[in-house]
């Protein structure tokens, strides 16, 4: 194969960095960051915020209405965007993420930061969602790949700035001015979305929202989150349980619907995309698995500050940055073997910190926190351009769309098992070592399911796909 034909095939990062596809990016990627900005600020604001305000009893709600939110607004731009195109739904959605930040920057009470908080995960899961939908809509096929890993960057560094971003404010005691700065950085995004973002053809001028499949899908994230709530391990087994069901039922509902919310495969194991989501579900589930109590127990059980606790942690997010750019081209047999490997390093990451939890050492643990973000760096993007490939033309952009969605419930759901494996092991705020360790032992013993049967289901995905390649030629 020639050069030219080469460049053809896989593209250039200039393609993406300039003329009218850079200015998409830098929106793109801005939008993304403070998205991403605004999920892991509160861990550093919301103590403050509390002594400030009152209202430690709602804490974890500030993430789980946000969670409830995201799930919202990813879910909902479908409808949006088929209604008014990609620039209005852009700007819309960062209108709604500007005024939930700055009602929470105002909120004189815990209360109302939570309500706000539920605005804000509406706006923002709008935008990341719309993100990935443009990525699949304009931008050529073999240029998505590196589009996706300067968004994946775009997480990276949110997951180092966002925590440290809040922690500059709440040092001086304005938790509040983090909600602000970010509220102006949300209307330079919008102003920059009015802007540059292409006023694509809309089919109709008119949202039709499928409100009984909202619901059912944010009750569902929400009766997950509310497991927190509950030390008695059946209740968190009934929740659990009824927010799966709950989720079916929205899925289902939405395949038959006339207006969708999701691709009408999403979820269905008998074709090619149904089994990647599948897979990019059960893998988010493996993160949250791994990433969930780091910080905790490296504290608890192996004596780290706070900061270099931090730092193992955004190891994992580093890792998973720079390995997707290495694969950011890659298709074919390469995208195939990226996508093995990538959940084969999950697989030996968890396996590896099981047997590292309790006894260490500290390098060791950090290892497996580069192990395991490599494996995720090797499938994110691939999984992520074989569900748009997979998807009929007509339905790229809502496959692109529904990743976002994928996540925040995959998120939500391992977030709620891990918890209960934890729990049930005899976890508690003040579990000592010797309990702790061997409940942590448990969470990764636990975790090692999911990327087992993610592996089962990416044979079937690649079948799907053989088939799928065949029908094409």
């Amino acid at each position: 194969m020639d050069k030219s034909a080469e460049s053809e095939d896989t593209g250039r990062w200039a393609d993406i960095l300039q003329g009218q596809l850079g200015m998409y990016t830098l929106a793109l990627n801005l939008g993304t960051a403070l998205f991403a900005i605004s999920t892991f600020v509160v861990i550093a604001i919301m103590p403050t915020a509390a002594v400030d305000i009152g209202g430690l009893r709602f804490y974890a709600w500030t993430f789980a209405l946000f969670s409830v939110g995201s799930v919202m607004g990813a879910a909902g731009t479908g409808p949006v965007r088929e209604a008014h195109g990609h620039q209005k739904t852009f700007v819309g959605a960062g209108l709604i993420f500007v005024a939930g930040l700055l009602g929470a920057g105002s909120a004189p009470n815990m209360e109302t930061v939570v309500a706000w908080r539920l605005i804000q995960g509406i706006g923002g899961g709008a935008i990341a969602a719309q993100g990935y939908a443009m990525i699949a809509d304009i931008y050529p096929a073999n240029l998505r790949g590196r589009a996706l890993s300067i968004l994946s960057t775009a997480w990276g560094t949110a997951t180092v700035l966002g925590p440290a971003f809040g922690g500059a404010f709440a040092e001086f005691g304005n938790w509040r001015g983090a909600f602000y700065t970010l509220g102006g950085l949300g209307l330079v995004f919008t102003y920059l979305a009015w802007r540059v973002i292409p006023k694509s053809e809309a089919s109709h001028g008119k949202v039709r929202f499928p409100i009984t499949r909202l619901a059912l899908l944010a009750g569902s994230v929400l009766g997950i989150s509310a497991t927190t709530q509950f030390n008695d391990n059946w209740a968190r087994a009934i929740l659990i349980v009824g927010s799966i069901i709950g989720a079916i039922i929205a899925f289902r509902r939405d395949a038959k619907a006339e207006q969708s919310l999701f691709p009408r495969q999403a979820v269905n194991l008998g074709t090619e995309m149904g089994a990647t989501f599948w897979v990019m579900m059960l893998s988010t589930v493996t993160m949250v698995f791994i990433n969930l109590y780091i910080t905790l127990y490296l504290q608890k059980l192996h004596y780290v500050t706070p900061l270099v606790a931090a730092y193992i942690h955004v190891i994992n997010s580093m890792a998973w940055s720079s390995v997707a750019f290495v694969v950011a081209s890659w298709r074919g047999r390469k995208e195939s073997v990226a996508i093995v490997a990538g959940m084969s390093l999950l697989l030996l990451g968890l396996i590896g910190l099981a047997l590292l939890v309790e006894s260490g050492p500290v390098w060791a643990i950090a290892a497996m926190f580069v192990v395991t973000g490599t494996g995720m760096g090797f499938i994110n993007n691939p999984l992520i351009q074989r569900a748009i490939a997979a998807a009929p033309q007509a339905e790229k952009a809502r496959a692109g769309a529904s990743v976002q969605t994928i996540r925040t419930v995959g998120y939500s759901f391992g977030a709620a098992l891990a918890g209960l494996v934890a729990a049930t092991a005899g976890f508690t705020d003040d579990a000592a070592p010797e309990i702790l360790g061997p409940a942590m032992r448990w969470v990764y013993m636990t975790g090692t399911i999911f990327p087992v049967l993610a592996l089962v289901l990416v044979m079937l995905m690649f079948a799907h796909g053989r088939r799928r390649l065949a029908a094409e030629t």
